[in-house]
């Protein structure tokens, strides 16, 4: 697995502010997300939970590449730990 914090925080693209954490399978697949956005709302989504009225678990593979690129915000990868305490503490608007 691998864990990833995401925050788009100087993007030039014009994606709005959130922070994400983000949990991908060996296969570059999402497993579970938690997304934070700049207004409070957080929303959580797992291989379980794909998809409700608010958003959905990200699609397709994750890119190495494509998410390093500094117009999207800056991402670092962070332990199993930290995603398990951001995943279990952090109340989402979702469940």
């Amino acid at each position: 697995m691998k864990y990833l914090l995401c925050c788009s925080a100087g993007n030039t693209v014009g994606i709005d502010e959130y922070v994400s954490y983000s949990e991908i399978d060996e296969e570059g697949y999402w497993c579970r997300y938690l997304e934070i956005n700049a207004n409070g709302r957080a929303l959580r989504y797992s291989t379980d939970r794909a998809a409700d009225k608010f958003g959905v678990l990200p699609e397709g593979k994750w890119d190495e590449a494509e998410g390093s690129k500094s117009e999207y915000g800056v991402g670092c990868h962070i332990s199993r730990e930290l995603f398990d305490a951001a995943w279990q503490s952090v109340r989402c608007i979702n469940g």
